[in-house]
């Protein structure tokens, strides 16, 4: 993949935070941010995954909450009842 170099501002507190987490890591800066920087990326990307899921499960949830009570209201309509008769003789 190709690298591109950005400038970019840090406050000084962040700069050592990252100079102490890539001694300890054994790796630079720029890896450090990188990797990161990335997983903000994919946090972010699972995020909107989630909430879209979210989304569509509630529309499921109402369309079936819809079709529930529209059988339960059908069910509730009084029905006409049908006796047994006495079977019929052929001849």
């Amino acid at each position: 993949m190709p690298v591109v170099k950005l400038g970019i501002s840090f406050p000084a507190e962040l700069v050592e935070e990252i100079d102490r987490i890539s001694k300890g890591l054994k790796k630079n800066r720029s890896e450090i941010v990188r990797e990161a920087i990335t997983k903000m990326i994919s946090d972010y990307k699972k995020q909107q995954a989630i909430e879209k899921a979210e989304r569509i499960y509630k529309e499921i949830a109402d369309d079936d909450k819809r079709l529930s009570e529209d059988f339960l209201s059908i069910c509730a309509e009084p029905v006409a009842t049908y006796k047994a008769g006495r079977k019929a003789k052929r001849k």
